[in-house]
């Protein structure tokens, strides 16, 4: 009755797939279909035909699947249960139509989503990956994106009663390292050091600029004293005096910039939502994070292509340097950066042998303080 129901309306929706009815969808492409219906914006069960020509009406278009490929869907659906985090309810049903066999999958109770691979499949289904079907696309869904899906018990609590999930956090992609040795890089060479006390003619300083400049972007003065022409204020010269900034700049900040990244894992068995990291640095003479990515004065990239490499917000506050991203969501055991572009430390020979505390806090929805630690940095080498 059910099937006879579904196939008055065989067309693909946020509701409802029918597959070709001339192959038989792999396990890898059940599951994202099984994961994308689940995620859709629709009410009640959705359902994946198989054994319909999606481009006939009323039964005509039945087209049937062969007794041993309906066995092995029906195999297939354990399977893909297993896969599947939450758990989400399926039900395989079949009945022949005209002669001929057709099923449908069923997924009902999709209440608890955002739903996602619960376990390591295969390279396209890696723990915590997920898609959502709108309409008649399947789009693959990130971890930030996860947060417009459905509710979890996260959201439907109230935040003075809900005790988060325990968290990790450490550098780069290890969660356990809280202690990173990092070395001091040799700033001992900054770009035209030569041609500004050679120089004198504001022409002749923008050539030896663009003859010798490659690759720049940042500044950070306070580990050298710079130097500054003794020539009158022409608009040249004040042109050519921020080209010789902009590749100081670009070296003490980008081209030998420490860069950093930290690691963020839920280690609880929810997931959570809104997560947003916020790190602590001390103001120390010969140390200074960049507030944002210093490009070369020859970079022809637009500010808007800079803004989307996605650089944290800096703020260089009285005694500390404050770092915030936002994360996301953060699935059980799939730990994701805290940072999607690294930071910038433009660290001078000054901090040689001394160590650097990074105070870090996670927050949740509403500000909810979801945990904080500390890190740190020893710079116990010189010249990387």
């Amino acid at each position: 009755m059910l099937l006879n129901q579904l196939l008055q309306q065989p067309s693909t929706s946020s509701q409802m797939l029918v597959c070709d009815p001339f192959r038989v969808p792999d396990k890898e492409e059940l599951v994202k279909e099984v994961i994308g219906l689940a995620n859709s914006d629709a009410d009640g069960p959705r359902y994946i035909l198989f054994g319909i020509n999606s481009a006939a009406m009323e039964g005509s278009g039945t087209v049937g699947i062969a007794e041993d490929a309906m066995a092995d869907l029906k195999k297939a659906h354990r399977l893909i249960s297993a896969l599947i985090d939450p758990i989400v309810h399926l039900a395989f049903i079949f009945d022949r139509i005209n002669g001929k066999l057709v099923g449908a999958l069923e997924i009902d109770g999709c209440d608890a989503g955002p739903y996602v691979v619960g376990q390591d499949f295969s390279e396209e289904l890696a723990r915590g990956r997920s898609w959502i079907r709108e309409g008649r696309e399947l789009r693959a869904v990130d971890h930030a994106g996860l947060a417009s899906i459905g509710k979890t018990e996260t959201e439907e609590k109230p935040d003075e009663l809900y005790i988060p999930p325990p968290m990790s956090v450490g550098f780069n992609d290890q969660p356990d390292c809280k202690v990173l040795e990092m070395s001091i890089p040799d700033t001992s060479n900054p770009p035209f050091a030569g041609e500004k006390q050679k120089v004198t003619e504001p022409s002749s300083m923008k050539k030896a600029i663009k003859d010798t400049i490659e690759t720049m972007t940042t500044q950070i003065l306070s580990l050298r004293p710079g130097y500054q022409p003794d020539m009158s204020d022409t608009a040249e010269l004040r042109e050519t005096k921020t080209l010789f900034a902009d590749a100081d700049n670009h070296y003490f900040y980008e081209e030998k910039a420490l860069q950093l990244n930290l690691i963020v894992s839920n280690d609880g068995e929810e997931i959570v939502r809104d997560i947003e990291i916020e790190l602590g640095f001390p103001r120390l003479p010969d140390f200074d994070v960049a507030d944002h990515l210093y490009v070369s004065p020859f970079d022809k990239r637009s500010a808007q292509e800079l803004k989307n490499l996605g650089y944290p917000k800096v703020e260089r506050e009285k005694v500390a340097i404050m770092v915030r991203n936002t994360i996301g969501v953060l699935a059980p055991d799939s730990p994701e950066s805290a940072l999607r572009c690294p930071l910038r430390m433009a660290v001078g020979p000054g901090m040689l042998g001394k160590k650097l505390a990074i105070h870090y806090t996670l927050r949740g929805k509403n500000k909810q303080e979801f945990g904080k630690g500390r890190l740190k940095i020893i710079f116990g080498k010189e010249f990387a």
